[in-house]
């Protein structure tokens, strides 16, 4: 479905090109604006390089390390292009979770994914901008999301954003989530049925699940802003086209529960509070609170009642004039974002629409970044904790593609079953220089470290260790910290 609606896109570009040289051409009034203002191709590359790392206990072996990404863009007046083809190598466990859940195909033994990613933007009025693609989404604030992480594979999607340039803001959109392959229609895999993944090709399957979103974001002053956001997932391959959801500035939850329907909702509220008053060095307290199902009384009885699902995240942003650091911790009960069934859950194949943890989770990170006009070093930790099932039997509510009918419990305490505990650390200098007279490049070293304690659902070395340098053209890449 990726490539042939890309190269939908980028014929229709070129078509309106066509139609629009002719107009320079024989129009005496015509302005540059009636032709195309830009067709750019941009090489990035996130990282080249070699390094060591540890294959095993005893084990330690050269590595290669590749990210790159070949965009072509291209604007007018009121539109605007933006393909990208995006690849990634590495032998090591945060390039491959990196892979599995932000990429679309494997390949190389499974070691290296690839993705295409695009989007046209269109302002028909100045206040109105809509948007079509496949491309990977962030909804928040924050560097994770409980609404949308852009950890997540590209989505095909089309959305509608509002913005008079005063104190409201609305955006409104619909997504087309893909499916899993099951490991039993393989004859030669092997492996957990719940985890599974193709070791090369394809990593999902077509569209199973649609999802419909919106967000309204309101100022409050100078400094406060708040947003309220909700969703809707309904099985693709019982109704295929809901035309209730997609009428902007409805309520979702209540236009589920008119229906009479068995579809997944959620809602959220979000909020900003700004610190400082310099716009160049932001600082800030934000925090988001989403909601899938609740009885208050379970709730506040202490009960641990499987369906008080729900989630909290909660930041503080510290700007400086060299840099700066940032504090997030985030958490989610059991079962939050899964559904009665999988084919409604908030997933993307295998993969957590919102954070890459999925549910039945706590995790805090801690990320800081320093640079001059030569040097710079970014620095980032994270450590979590998940209540994984101990074996295939019993559910501990932490994947939601894992339908709820499938709980042996009526109660779920938070982080129960078997604790996965992660702590990855990240570290990064780069130097920066240019080759020849005017390609600016990034020198850097680097160094990835990893402590996992493995359970039924997660394996991975218990510590594992990367150390290499390489040449970049834009930021960092530290691979997943999950």
């Amino acid at each position: 479905m990726c490539r042939p609606f890309l190269l939908l896109l980028i014929l229709l570009s070129c078509i309106a090109c066509i139609q629009a040289a002719p107009l320079a051409e024989t129009s005496e009034k015509c302005t540059p604006s009636c032709t195309l203002d830009s067709l750019v191709f941009t090489p990035k590359i996130q990282a080249l390089g070699a390094g060591v790392s540890n294959q095993s206990e005893t084990t330690v072996a050269p590595t290669l390390l590749a990210h790159a990404s070949f965009a072509l863009e291209t604007r007018h007046e009121k539109w605007s292009l933006h393909t990208a083809l995006d690849l990634i190598a590495g032998r090591n466990t945060f390039y491959a979770r990196s892979a599995q859940a932000g990429y679309n195909r494997r390949f190389g033994q499974g070691k290296s994914a690839s993705r295409w990613r695009g989007r046209w933007n269109w302002k028909p009025l100045p206040s109105a901008t809509v948007t079509l693609g496949k491309d990977t989404l962030h909804d928040g604030w924050g560097r994770r999301s409980l609404f949308h992480g852009r950890q997540a594979a590209p989505v095909a999607f089309a959305q509608i954003k509002l913005n008079s340039g005063g104190r409201v803001r609305y955006r409104h959109r619909i997504e087309a989530l893909q499916g899993a392959f099951q490991m039993n229609c393989v004859p030669e895999a092997h492996g957990n049925p719940q985890t599974w993944l193709p070791q090369t090709g394809r990593l999902r399957t077509g569209v199973e699940r649609w999802v419909v979103s919106h967000r309204l974001e309101v100022d409050f002053g100078k400094r406060l802003t708040g947003a309220l956001w909700g969703a809707v997932v309904w099985n693709a391959n019982q109704r295929n086209f809901e035309p209730h959801y997609l009428i902007p500035l409805t309520s979702l939850r209540p236009t589920e529960y008119a229906q009479g329907s068995s579809d997944n909702a959620l809602v959220g509220v979000e909020g900003r509070l700004r610190l400082g008053s310099n716009p160049q060095h932001l600082r800030a307290l934000y925090g988001q609170f989403v909601l899938d199902e609740l009885i208050v009384s379970e709730l506040l009885g202490g009960t641990e009642w499987w369906g008080n699902k729900f989630g909290l995240l909660g930041g503080l942003e510290w700007g400086t004039f060299w840099g700066g650091w940032r504090i997030e911790f985030s958490a989610a009960r059991p079962w939050t974002y899964s559904h009665y069934t999988s084919s409604a859950a908030y997933v993307h194949g295998l993969t957590p629409l919102a954070h890459p943890l999925g549910a039945n989770f706590a995790e805090l990170a801690l990320e800081g970044n320093w640079a001059s006009q030569v040097w710079s070093v970014h620095l980032r930790a994270t450590g979590s904790v998940r209540g994984d099932q101990e074996d295939g039997h019993s559910p501990t509510g932490s994947m939601p593609h894992v339908g709820d009918i499938e709980r042996t419990e009526e109660t779920y305490a938070w982080l129960n079953g078997s604790k996965r505990q992660r702590v990855a650390i990240a570290l990064d200098l780069a130097r920066s220089m240019t080759i020849g007279k005017k390609t600016p490049v990034h020198v850097f070293v680097q160094g990835l470290y990893g402590y996992e304690m493995p359970t039924f659902m997660a394996s991975a070395p218990a510590q594992e260790w990367w150390v290499g340098f390489g040449i970049r053209t834009t930021g960092p890449f530290l691979g997943s910290d999950w």
